[in-house]
Order: C-alpha cells, then sequence, then structure tokens
C-alpha cells in the first residue's frame, strides 16, 4: 500500500513540477487593525505572507488583508522566516499585540519595544527603528490626545 501512495506522490509532483509558480521573495506587513465589528481593540498588526503574490495590490487576499490592517510598513522576509511559509496552508499568518494586554497596560512604546524584541533575530536594529517611527506616527495621527500612561516602578518588597 505504501509503495501504491509513494508511486502516486512521484507521479503527481512529475505532473505538477512546470506549474510552481517561481518563488519571490516574501513579505511581512506591519499596520494598526481596523477597529470593526470583529476587532474590537487597537493591536499593532504583523502579516506574514505565506503565498507569493499574495501581498500584490491586485491580489484579492491582499484586498481582503486591507480591510483589517492600515499598512504602514513592509520589508521582506528573511529566509529562515519563509521557510515556515512552505509548511502552512494559509495566505498570510497574523499576530496581533494588543495595547490593552496585561503585560502592555495601554502603553504604545510598550508595544513597540514588543513588537521589536519580536523581530530582533531577523531584522537589523535600524529598520526596526523605522517601523517603530512609523507605526508611533500613524497611531498619533489617529490618536492626537493620546498621553503614554505612567506605569509604576516595580520594586522589590522588604519583609
Amino acid at each position: 500500500m505504501d509503495a501504491l501512495l509513494d508511486n502516486s506522490l512521484r507521479h503527481l509532483e512529475a505532473k505538477n513540477a512546470g506549474r510552481r509558480r517561481p518563488t519571490a521573495p516574501l513579505k511581512v506587513y506591519y499596520g494598526w487593525s481596523r477597529l470593526n465589528k470583529v476587532q474590537k481593540k487597537e493591536a499593532i498588526a504583523v502579516f506574514f505572507e505565506n503565498e507569493a503574490g499574495a501581498g500584490s495590490g491586485t491580489s484579492r487576499s491582499y484586498k481582503t488583508m486591507a480591510k483589517l490592517v492600515d499598512v504602514v510598513a513592509e520589508r521582506h522576509q528573511t529566509g529562515k522566516e519563509s521557510e515556515d511559509a512552505q509548511r502552512s496552508n494559509r495566505v498570510f499568518t497574523a499576530y496581533y499585540i494588543f495595547l490593552d494586554d496585561k503585560a502592555i497596560k495601554g502603553s504604545l512604546e510598550k508595544a513597540l519595544e514588543i513588537n521589536s524584541e519580536a523581530d530582533k533575530n531577523h531584522v537589523p536594529a535600524a529598520l526596526r527603528k523605522e517601523i517603530a517611527g512609523k507605526l508611533r506616527e500613524r497611531f498619533l495621527e489617529t490618536h492626537p490626545d493620546y498621553k503614554e500612561p505612567i506605569r509604576q516602578l516595580e520594586l522589590p518588597i522588604e519583609l
């Protein structure tokens, strides 16, 4: 039975070898989630392409993503990041950093710091700083009266 299955898979791979699309560099999109009936919390949204061409401005999947996210920055994925895309069954993989998260407590700077820390293994510091600047600028455009919350320092308790 295994030999029959293996033979069938080889036949399908040979048949579809010429149909595969060339692998273009995949992209990562950064932005702010748009609030609607489903998405009710402010969040930094990071979308990873899993399929080449999914993020082209004319593609249907990009138009769907653009309804969910206000994209402010994009970059190409590194080789290590794009390896995960080969095992994915989705067009995009999304990650959110919510501003009302317990660790963030409404702090824009803390959310940007967490996003930058998540990218530190794949993205140079200058590009991370540029992405954080664009995210900060867009947030402050849409929230002109925003003030950074005062966070209490966590001091060790002495007994």
